[in-house]
Order: C-alpha cells, then structure tokens, then sequence
C-alpha cells in the first residue's frame, strides 16, 4: 500500500512539472450567438502552445466535445514537434455553424493537446500531459426556457423530493409546477405533485413533495421522474432515488466440519439490495485459540435482486485436528461506485469421523459384517428366485387339477 501511495506521489509531481513545462494561450475562445446578426457563422480563430522549459517534446492536436463537428483544424498535420530553441507554436483552426445548430446555453468543443508518450521502460515512473483550448457556444434561450434538477432529502421517516427550476428564458413564467412519478417496492405508481408557483426571469425556486419511506425496502433503488410543466411547455427529468445502501449477509455456513480430511463447505450469501451486485466474494481467516492458522478465499458470484445463494467449495483440512475454529469472514461487494464489505464470525467445530457420523455428516460405512451378508444373500438370491417360480407352477398346476370338470 505505501508503494502505491509513493508511485502516486511521484506520478503527481511530474503531472505538475509538466503543467508548468507546456501551456496554451489563451485557454478559451468565448462565441456569444446572439452577438451576430446573420445566420451562418464563420470565425477563424487560434492559440500557442508555448514551451516553458525549452525542452523536446511532441505533441498529437485533435478536436472533441458535443460541438466539435463544428470545429476544424486548418493543418493537415496533426502533430507539432517542439525542439528546445522553439519557444511556442500556432494552432489555427476554423468554426462554422448555424444559429439554429447552437443548443440554448453554454456547449462545448475542445481542441486537445496530447503529449506523445514514448517512454517504454518497464518500471519507471512516468506520465503525459493533456491539455485543452476550450471553445464556448453559448446559444440564445428563447422566450420560455427553464433548467432543473431533482435531488432528495431523508427527513425521519419520510422523503422529501426536490425539483429545482431556474427561469433562463426571456419572459416571466406565470405557472411552473412539478409532478413527480416513482414505483414503490410493490411497483405500483405514486404521483405526487408540488404546488404552483410563478417564476420571474432569472429566478430560482424549489418546488418540492414528500413520500412515506414505507413504501420502499430498506434497501434499493428506485427510478424517479420529475415532469416540470411550465405555462405550455414541458420538462421531463430522471433520477434514481437510493434508500439505504446495498447490503449483503451471510446467514448460514457449517457448524460442523471434518479434521483431518478435505470438506465440502457451504455459505449462503443474501443479496438485501432490490438490484443485482455483481463480483460478491468473501475473503475468510481461520483462527484458533485467538491465532490465525489459515485463510482461503471463495469464488465470485453475482448476487440477483433480494435473493440467497448458495456458494460450495472445498476447505483443506487435513491439517487440522478436532476443535473449535474461529472463522472470520469479510464479504467484498461493488456498491454502486466502490468497492464495500461487511465482516461476519462464524464458530464451527472440526470433529473426528466417529463424531461426524452420529451428527450425520458422512454416509454409513459398510461394514465387514454387512459385506458378508451381502455375499451370502448373493449366493443364494438365484435359488431362492427359482423355488419361488417352481412353488407359483406347482400352485397353478394343482389349481387345475382340482377345477378340470371345469375346463372339460
């Protein structure tokens, strides 16, 4: 672990360095829609890539963002190479659109410069800069145009939904009112609505409506919508609502294994989130006497939604003599974004072979006794089965006999 931190430490401190070695100017260009008069637009434009420390680097230049197809660079060549007497570089590049092509607000493209990286060498430490001119299209909003967002707050034991609106349009908004639309742990759709408010230009205001908890699982998440209606416009927005946070139990493993042999053991994981977690392992030391003597690691699993599985394997135990054992037992999951775990104990014993069959861990042995008996019975099954066959004959042949006025 404190290697880790070291290489990190390292590889930060030469993204700093470079920061400084390379830099662009400006950092931005800045399109206001509005500021021009006609319909289709053409600017050219351009920055420096400036090398601070004069050292010999190259560097790949390419354009990316949601309005990057409206950007292009004016070179074929999409490299520039710096020698250390080279102080700085042109980028040109060209921007051409549509008013209509720009969304309301604020858009982006970026024009990247990627220093190469052609270090190879195995275990060294190193690291390539990455850095952007920043191209702002900010389009016109109309005359009715507002921007939200949902976000939730626990209150005891209700939920509070939050649906906050900003008026960026050009006129005043008479009615703005949210209503909000989510399942519950039976799937059945709650509409819960806010009240009415107006919304000058410019303004901000959170329009909200609450939720009993009960109606979830402990656990879960759930998808919410907000359809924000605003004089005779719409806004529909999602967001998933998470109550608790996943959760995984072991609620079962062996009270009794084998000494001295290897054993199949069991572990029942359950998944308490109300969607599927996926790579659930656990990690398990063996302790005896406060002593850790062993540690092994099971399988990973997907864990489906509010289910229990059964995860089998084998423990080595040939080593181990009769006792108690302390089983210590980490449950490693991803939970949403990371990595989480939850730590059990178990105590089970290990006992001798005479033991695990009065509990019922082993099938009877045959016995020597029983094998003879078994031999013997073998021995005589064939005769036995033909007497049976000549006593059935007999019996009919007689029964014949005595009823054949009968059959005359």
């Amino acid at each position: 672990m404190k290697q880790k931190i070291i290489i990190w430490i390292l590889a930060l401190l030469l993204i700093v360095q470079l920061a400084t070695a390379i830099g662009i100017r400006p950092a931005r260009t800045n399109l206001a829609v509005d500021d021009y008069d006609e319909n289709n637009i053409k600017i050219d434009g351009k920055f420096w890539v400036v090398n601070n420390d004069h050292r010999e680097f190259t560097v790949d230049v390419y354009v990316d963002g949601e309005m990057g197809e409206f950007v292009k660079l004016k070179t074929d060549d999409k490299k520039l190479t710096f020698r250390p007497e080279d102080d700085a570089k042109e980028v040109e590049f060209e921007i051409k659109f549509k008013k209509e092509e720009v969304p309301p607000g604020t858009a982006i493209a970026n024009i990247v410069i990627e220093e190469r990286f052609e270090n190879s060498q195995a275990n060294v430490v190193s690291s390539k800069l990455i850095l952007k001119h920043k191209i702002n299209f900010v389009g016109p909003y109309p005359d009715l145009y507002i921007e939200g967002s949902i976000n939730f707050h626990e209150k005891g034991n209700e939920v509070e939904l939050v649906a906050e609106v900003k008026n960026l349009g050009k006129k005043d908004i008479k009615e703005v009112q949210t209503t909000f639309y989510v399942n519950d742990k039976e799937q059945k759709e709650h509409e819960l609505e806010t009240s009415a408010a107006s919304l000058k230009t410019k303004e901000t205001k959170l329009l909200t409506a609450t939720i009993e908890k009960d109606n979830f699982n402990n656990a879960g998440q759930y998808e919410v919508s907000a359809v924000t209606k605003y004089d005779d416009q719409t806004l529909e927005l999602y967001k998933t609502l998470l109550i608790g946070r996943p959760e995984v139990d072991i609620t079962y493993f062996d009270k009794y294994l084998i000494a001295n042999r290897v054993n199949q053991y069991t572990m029942d994981l359950l998944n308490k989130w109300n969607q599927q977690i996926r790579n659930v392992y656990v990690e398990v030391n063996v302790l005896k006497g406060g002593n850790k003597i062993d540690s092994f690691r099971t399988r990973s699993v997907d864990l489906e939604a509010e289910m229990m599985q059964r995860v089998s394997d084998y423990l080595d135990a040939k080593d181990k003599g009769p006792g108690e054992y302390t089983f210590e037992m980490t449950v490693y999951f991803w939970s949403l974004v990371r990595m989480d775990e939850k730590k059990f104990t178990f105590h089970t014993d290990l006992v001798t072979e005479e033991e695990a069959r009065k509990l019922n861990l082993v099938p009877p042995a045959l016995t020597g006794a029983a094998v003879g008996m078994g031999g013997a019975f073998s021995a005589i099954a064939g005769w036995l089965l033909v007497g049976i066959l000549l006593g059935i004959i007999g019996f009919y042949a007689a029964w014949r006999y005595m009823n054949r006025k009968k059959y005359e």
